[in-house]
């Protein structure tokens, strides 16, 4: 009986509390769900990336990896794919690479990592007179022995850049060259670019 009295007593003590202070009461509540959602929207936007005018979820993805492919390809931005996969893969994500992309600059067979960038480059193009002038420097210039010749002297080969120079001096640090048609077995060198400098590459 004693029980049921005091939570009565207590019922109506806090409904006069609330009546009382009935204003006061929603100014709290309304400043507490405020703070509240302040600090959720806080945390969600640590998880968000800006992009090209869109939020990405950093969380949305899991088990994937976020790569950022640009240049000579037909949809360039950030791509989520599987982790141990290739540039090829993302490549084919994106749609595809462009008529003007050089792709024997790149190594399509390179792991991917999160947060990678890849740009794809553009192919050089040349005038006909270009072409002449560099035929003619090519044929009076001494063969460059790929065994031997530095980074620069090989990027004087035409079609040789940066990437195809290093991936030459990696395979010999492996495998010396034999004959020149072992060129083929470098990565990122296929027949037309042999063709263009058999000519002017030699092995002794």
């Amino acid at each position: 009986m004693k029980g049921e009295i005091f939570i009565h007593n207590l019922f109506n003590s806090i409904k006069s509390f609330c009546s009382k202070y009935k204003s006061y009461i929603i100014v709290v509540v309304i400043i507490f769900f405020s703070i509240l959602s302040i600090i959720i929207e806080n945390i969600n936007s640590k998880s968000k990336i800006q992009i090209n005018n869109q939020k990405i979820s950093l969380n949305e993805k899991e088990g994937k990896i976020a790569v950022y492919i640009t240049g000579e390809v037909l949809n360039p931005g950030v791509y989520y794919v599987d982790s141990g996969s290739r540039i090829v893969d993302i490549l084919e994500e994106c749609g595809g690479a462009k008529e003007t992309a050089d792709l024997e600059e790149i190594n399509l067979a390179q792991l991917l990592e999160d947060s990678d960038k890849i740009d794809i480059p553009k192919k050089v193009e040349q005038s006909d007179e270009e072409n002449e002038v560099e035929e003619e420097s090519s044929s009076s210039q001494t063969k460059v022995n790929i065994n031997t010749a530095s980074k620069d002297e090989l990027k004087t080969l035409k079609g040789i850049g940066d990437t195809l120079a290093q991936n030459i001096i990696d395979y010999r640090k492996e495998s010396k060259f034999e004959e020149i048609e072992d060129i083929l077995n470098v990565n990122g060198i296929g027949e037309s670019k042999y063709e263009a400098i058999k000519e002017y590459i030699c092995v002794d």
